[in-house]
């Protein structure tokens, strides 16, 4: 029995010294990978696109195209309050928020609604405008001019153009009948 008990304790302290080597020789050693923690609230990795800021830019002096393809200056439209809706069809958020502008179209004639359809053809587009109500034009920025001047990278987003084509606010995601009325309400009284 002592036989064995001696080389426990030898296994034991081989165990034990080869710990304490293994702890010293991981504290003495440099890392080559310089890791640093990220301060609070700051994303360490890549994120999803986000619209750019534009609150305080001029609508863009481009060309857009209708559902028959006619180009359409889009500064033809200043001069009205303007509410330029970026969407398309596979959009579930497009889909539920679009009768939303029909209905305030209807009831605020004196603002121009604009569908800027982001993705889908003329025909898609027009067959989605049929079966959703949307009864205010739609248009394409077929080279993508407006899309990129206004930094539109998500949809829906909704722009807020003053009488002299100033943007003065912008919503990103589904806008609901509420806050619809309470934004036009704030931008463009009657």
């Amino acid at each position: 029995m002592p036989f064995f008990r001696s080389r426990i304790r030898i296994a034991i302290a081989i165990l034990a010294i080869s710990a304490a080597g293994g702890w010293v020789w991981s504290a003495s050693s440099e890392p080559e990978i310089d890791a640093q923690m990220t301060t609070p609230g700051e994303v360490p990795y890549p994120s999803l696109d986000t619209n750019d800021a534009v609150v305080g830019k001029q609508l863009p002096d481009v060309d857009v195209t209708d559902l028959e393809g006619n180009t359409i200056d889009l500064q033809s439209f200043v001069g009205s309050p303007i509410i330029v809706n970026f969407w398309y069809s596979t959009c579930e958020p497009c889909r539920r928020e679009i009768p939303t502008f029909a209905q305030a179209q209807q009831t605020h004639s004196h603002i121009r609604f604009i569908g800027l359809n982001m993705n889908d053809s003329p025909e898609m587009a027009k067959a989605f405008g049929e079966k959703y109500g949307i009864n205010y034009p739609i248009v394409f920025d077929p080279s993508g001019t407006v899309v990129r001047e206004l930094g539109v990278a998500t949809a829906p987003s909704t722009l807020f153009i003053d009488t002299s084509g100033n943007i003065v606010d912008q919503v990103a995601g589904e806008i609901s009948s509420d806050k619809l009325e309470s934004l036009i309400t704030q931008w463009f009284p009657s």
